[in-house]
């Protein structure tokens, strides 16, 4: 698929300090919550595979390779492992006639069957987008052509339908400034719903279709709620399932790249949302968990959770792989290991 090349966005974020007390973006705050003892771990091997992983509904995906989803014809381009560690599925994302084909994202809805995104590219250089379901065989049995939107990150809702976050194209491969950057799709009826419009939002934190670094912009789905959080922009967008509404929170900006990064991103089945950061602002980086909690005034933060932001090698945790139910699922080292702890308020 060819590569659309993105001008770079310079935002002036604040720059802060890591200490066992600090809010990232707003004065310092207290820890709020802990983390329990794990109450199960396991090495996963797709931990330890250069590609793409996230925990969702009962299984670790890996797909790809850092900053390329390249898809094969013949071998398996998705793994599924699951809680001990033991390969579940395995998915072949492709397209007969097929000169290139590329995945963005990857879903599990609560069949534990696939859902992945991304785009083909054939000989004549036509290029397709979609959004596919991979059922137990391991092959792709009902696609949906999403083109012109191109969808850059899934998830798989409580009903069956498909939830995506990307944008328009135009005839020249060019984003379209005013598409909406929200969808939900249903593989019998196709595009369902579209909203979030750029020029309504903090529009300068969402010219970078997946945010200035992989992780930044992040979409989750339960039985409640659809997220999708932007780092950059200051922004949580949540569509309430139940009372069929977008609201747009206000979320303090974390600092700028350099300095603190989004390493996981999670949202437990009763709409907690979680991320793990890194923070190199000094000397000594260090690592820890965050909830993100709101004031009085509805804007939101990120506060740490309690005796879990460390320095290596004392990491309590570094990647939050994503949620399992009401666990968070995580690693504190490079070494493949995964745990499930419960977070206590």
């Amino acid at each position: 698929m060819k590569t659309i090349v993105f001008a770079a966005l310079a935002l002036i974020l604040l720059s802060l300090t890591f200490a066992p007390s600090y809010a990232p973006g707003q004065d310092p705050k207290a820890p709020s919550g802990s983390l329990a003892e794990p109450h199960h771990q396991a090495v996963l091997p797709g931990l330890l595979h250069t590609g793409q992983r996230l925990w969702d509904k009962g299984y670790l995906v890996s797909w790809g390779s850092w900053g390329s989803g390249e898809a094969s014809p013949n071998e398996p381009s998705v793994v599924l492992y699951d809680r001990d560690g033991h390969i579940a599925r395995e998915g072949i994302v492709w397209f007969k006639d097929a000169y290139s084909v590329s995945i963005t994202d990857v879903a599990i809805n609560r069949s534990g069957n696939l859902v992945v995104s991304g785009g083909t590219e054939n000989g004549a250089g036509v290029i397709a987008n979609f959004i596919a379901f991979i059922g137990k065989d391991g092959r792709m049995s009902q696609v949906i052509r999403t083109t012109p939107f191109l969808p850059i990150h899934v998830c798989a809702a409580e009903d069956g339908t498909v939830w995506s976050y990307g944008f328009d194209r135009d005839d020249e491969g060019r984003r379209v400034e005013s598409s909406l950057m929200l969808r939900q799709y249903s593989f019998e009826k196709g595009q369902l719903r579209a909203m979030a419009d750029k020029a309504t939002l903090n529009s300068p934190g969402w010219v970078l279709y997946d945010g200035r670094y992989l992780g930044e912009i992040s979409l989750r789905c339960n039985s409640q709620k659809v997220s999708l959080y932007n780092g950059g922009s200051g922004e949580l967008l949540e569509f309430d399932l139940l009372a069929n509404k977008l609201n747009v929170a206000k979320v303090n900006p974390l600092p700028q790249p350099k300095v603190m990064r989004i390493l996981g991103f999670a949202m437990t089945d009763s709409g907690d949302i979680f991320v793990s950061l890194h923070d190199k602002s000094s000397n000594t980086p260090r690592t820890g968990l965050f909830r993100l909690a709101f004031d009085s005034t509805g804007v939101g933060s990120w506060v740490p959770v309690t005796n879990t932001v460390a320095p290596h090698p004392k990491w309590m945790i570094r990647n939050l792989l994503g949620a399992d139910g009401t666990d968070l699922v995580y690693t504190r080292d490079v070494d493949g290991i995964a745990y499930w702890s419960k977070f206590v308020k």
